[in-house]
């Protein structure tokens, strides 16, 4: 029988390619993007600011401006510290930074505790287009979201250095947990995010690598985008050695959609992107063995990442999908 387990989840890797460094904007934002603020303002992190402010790379002026002004000037002269929303309507692979060992904490309900009903297509307010995933659901439970370099610490790593040699590649390498007993193997460019591996908890039980890798996340996210990878899976399964297993992978995503996702942490001016996954596990002599079809929408912010991330059930056809076996969203620190 065909596990769900093997097969890498972009709710995650969204998040897990954007773990930042904070998520306190409790506060409704006053706009999504610069055109909806006044001639003289930005809109950064969904609020109209004058357009100089925070402003400036610091290079020109450098320390003697930083400094000498003093905490007035501080902040438009100096380079930016953390992460900054460029308040356009998209969203570059600098504005979703990559932190290593820095847990992002979300609650996360599945479909084995009932049925999860969702609303991804969300409701115009205001000439806003608006998603509310604000209360409990059946199930509920706190996961912390880690991204973690591969150093040696997990039993697969040593395995990513002979399969994959990731090092010898442009951009960065790291592992994070997919579910309770998988990990994914990703690598984060300025061109996007992708997911080269998967691993099991317990050691030597699955390794499946992808050639060419998935393509999970293509920079810039803007509204309208769309990409696409089709990958072959390849490796061992659930600890069966004698038969290697086979998939084909086809991920097929879209840009559509940006407003304000209301979650219990606060509202965030989103783009959502919405996620056909199709995997076809075969027995290696393209005999298909079983097949597996889901949507996904997640919906990301600057700075944060995915704030909600929901998955469909298996056999879902349309993206208007309003039963998902999985439902993740952002929230309040302890």
């Amino acid at each position: 029988m065909l596990s769900r387990a093997h097969i890498p989840a972009l709710l995650f890797a969204a998040s897990l390619g954007a773990v930042a460094v904070s998520c306190d904007n409790a506060e409704a934002p006053a706009c999504v993007a610069d055109d909806e603020c006044g001639a003289d303002e930005r809109c950064a992190a969904g609020a109209c600011v004058v357009g100089g402010e925070g402003e400036g790379e610091g290079e020109g002026e450098g320390e003697g401006e930083g400094e000498g002004e003093g905490e007035g000037e501080g902040e438009g002269e100096g380079e930016p510290v953390g992460c900054r929303d460029d308040g356009d309507a998209s969203l570059s692979a600098r504005e979703l930074p990559l932190a290593l060992l820095v847990p992002l904490r979300m609650i996360e309900a599945q479909a084995d505790a009932g049925d999860i009903v969702v609303d991804v297509v969300g409701e115009d307010i205001a000439g806003i287009r608006t998603w509310d995933f604000r209360g409990a659901r059946n199930g509920d439970v706190t996961v912390a979201v880690q991204a973690e370099p591969m150093d040696g610490r997990h039993w697969f790593d040593s395995n990513v250095d002979q399969d994959l040699n990731l090092g010898s590649l442009d951009g960065v390498a790291y592992t994070a947990m997919l579910d309770d007993s998988t990990w994914g193997i990703f690598r984060r460019t300025d061109a996007g995010l992708f997911i080269h591996a998967v691993a099991s908890d317990v050691e030597d039980r699955t390794f499946i690598t992808y050639d060419p890798p998935i393509t999970a996340l293509s920079y810039p996210l803007v509204d309208g985008a769309a990409f696409s990878s089709t990958s072959d899976g390849g490796g061992t399964f659930e600890g069966n050695t004698l038969f290697p297993y086979c998939s084909t992978d086809t991920y097929e995503s879209t840009v559509t959609g940006r407003g304000i996702m209301k979650t219990d942490a606060g509202d965030f001016p989103v783009l959502r992107v919405l996620t056909r996954q199709e995997v076809v596990v075969d027995n290696c002599f393209g005999l298909p063995r079983a097949t597996v079809q889901r949507r996904q929408a997640i919906f990301v912010t600057a700075c944060t990442g995915a704030v909600v991330s929901v998955t469909s059930a298996d056999g879902a056809a349309d993206f208007a999908f309003t039963q998902a076996s999985r439902v993740r969203r952002v929230g309040l620190p302890d």
